[in-house]
């Protein structure tokens, strides 16, 4: 009977810790980036370049045309010393096809473009995803910290209403004053309208996350005060700006690989077929089919003019895109520099709030002495209180902001598992 009533007891408590929600900020993150709404221009940027790559393959298409053509001349061709007299009309119905069979490699390079124009837009969205992680965070840290001001609150408060109850006994006996009571309740009045007015923010701040995450949020959400991305390591940055300039500078190099191709000579096959009058022998006149074939060679040499100067010009982009990649690490390292400095100071700072905590809880046990020996008062005890609690709350507090100093490092250098 024992082993049953404890096999009950230890489903009742896995049962009961399954219901908790558990979340990370890495979870938040990733939740968020897939219930953003611009996620779902990722798929009309695919979309649209697909649709651009099958009219760049049109390229290779035979092209085919046709042409109906009725003509009335006013004179025609007359040979002396013959009595033959040409029509003053003619007709031709053509049916033409011509197909490319060399190109230069302008269309294959088009498409290297193209692919490139869509990579580069794809990721636009990334950097602008990439922004949601400051405000998940800002969203869940202020949770945290709203949470542990709440628990200080309770915890205040459930001292307090101790001490009343002592006091209630000690003033019906006669041994305290029904003013210490009196400021005993009216603190507890005062710290229950904090408790209240805390626990109606974080309602609010709770719906705000649940609309960022898409999953539901409340005070039984048990949310972990790590970092995202982890502890802060010396690996190299990662962010998505990084990888936008080094598509832009293989865009420009594409670019660069096809102004030389499109200067080059195109050849293709051609074939008409024809009926009408006159055909190739002018001198039959009559109604008929004739057709021609042959290659063609086409070679626009006035691109080569502006050749060069094209080519300047991209030299020049591909150089501003070096600069502005330059500038933009310089300012992440920089960044990166501060915040490592802020995070060494946060850690001192906890150490030093051990201590303090430490100190003011004696401090308070030995008010709390005092104050059962009528050598104080209420209000001294309640400072001592106050002090000690406040003590512990810039502990949690430091905790929370050197997580999120953590989480800043992680971002500036760049988060890629989301």
């Amino acid at each position: 009977m024992k082993k049953i009533i404890l096999l009950f007891l230890l489903s009742s408590q896995v049962s009961l810790y399954a219901q908790d929600d558990i979340l990370i900020l890495d979870s938040c993150i990733i939740w968020a980036k897939k219930h953003y709404p611009l996620l779902k221009q990722n798929n009309l940027i695919n979309s649209n370049s697909e649709v651009n790559l099958k009219a760049i393959n049109e390229n290779w298409f035979p092209q085919l045309s046709f042409l109906v053509k009725a003509n009335y001349q006013s004179e025609v061709v007359v040979f002396p010393g013959v009595n033959y007299k040409f029509p003053h009309d003619t007709y031709l119905s053509s049916v033409s096809l011509n197909q490319t069979i060399y190109d230069g490699g302008q269309t294959k390079q088009q498409k290297l473009i193209e692919g490139l124009n869509s990579t580069l837009d794809l990721q636009k969205n990334e950097i602008e995803m990439y922004r949601i992680i400051e405000q998940v965070n800002q969203l869940y840290v202020t949770i945290l910290l709203s949470r542990e001001n709440l628990n200080v609150l309770n915890i205040y408060k459930n001292n307090i209403d101790n001490r009343i109850s002592n006091l209630k006994i000690a003033s019906e006996n006669g041994l305290a004053l029904q003013s210490s009571l009196d400021e005993f309740e009216a603190e507890s009045l005062k710290t229950e309208q904090g408790i209240i007015e805390a626990q109606e923010n974080l309602k609010a701040i709770y719906k705000s996350l649940e609309f960022y995450i898409g999953s539901p949020v409340s005070e039984k959400t048990i949310l972990k005060p790590l970092p995202l991305g982890g502890i802060t390591n010396g690996s190299e940055i990662q962010r998505p700006e990084i990888k936008f300039f080094d598509i832009q500078k293989e865009l420009m190099d594409s670019k660069y690989d096809l102004t030389s191709k499109l200067a080059l000579p195109k050849v293709s096959l051609y074939a008409d077929v024809n009926y009408g009058r006159p055909g190739p022998n002018f001198l039959n006149q009559n109604l008929r089919g004739f057709a021609n074939t042959g290659v063609s060679v086409k070679w626009n040499i006035g691109s080569l003019y502006g050749l060069s100067r094209e080519r300047n010009r991209l030299t020049i982009s591909q150089q501003m895109i070096d600069v502005q990649k330059d500038n933009f690490l310089f300012n992440v390292n920089n960044t990166l520099i501060s915040q490592t400095i802020q995070i060494n100071s946060i850690k001192e700072i906890i150490e030093k709030d051990k201590l303090i905590v430490e100190k003011r809880h004696n401090i308070t046990l030995s008010a709390l002495s005092q104050l059962e020996n009528g050598k104080i008062t209420s209000t001294d005890y309640l400072t001592q209180l106050n002090a000690e609690l406040q003590a512990k709350l810039n502990q949690k507090i430091h905790e929370i902001r050197l997580m999120n100093a953590m989480t800043s490092y992680n971002t500036t250098k760049g988060i890629t598992n989301f």
